[in-house]
Formats: C-alpha cells, structure tokens, sequence
C-alpha cells in the first residue's frame, strides 16, 4: 500500500500539475487568438476606410484639376 502512495505522490502529482497547466495555456492561447482575429479585423476595416478617403481626396484633385 505504501509503495502505491509513494509512486502516486512521485508520479501522479506532477503528471496532474502538468495536465493542469497545459488545459490552462491551451485556454490562454484560444483566448489570444481570438483578440489577434478581432484586432486583424479592426485593422483590416481601418485600412479599407483610408483607401476610400485617399481615393476620394484624389477624385477631388482630379475635379479641381490639380497635379500633385
């Protein structure tokens, strides 16, 4: 019985802690994922809406007949 609960206490609670720790980075990193997808996004969104203004400054350039 006492060699059971040394192999448990030897190997079992490291081998927890580990498990323990790896569901715990696993949840970290789904986490940050998520975050870069939504600031990939907001970037993505940013970069179209710069886009239409460049082409809109240029459209009013062209109407005003100036060269740059």
């Amino acid at each position: 019985m006492i060699n059971y609960l040394d192999f448990i206490s030897n190997y079992g609670f490291p081998l927890a802690l580990s498990i323990y720790l790896i569901l715990r980075i696993d949840q970290l990193m789904t986490k940050m994922v998520k975050n870069q997808k939504s600031f990939q996004d907001a970037i993505i969104l940013e970069i179209k809406d710069i886009k239409k203004d460049i082409y809109d400054i240029r459209l009013d350039m062209a109407k005003k007949d100036i060269t740059p």
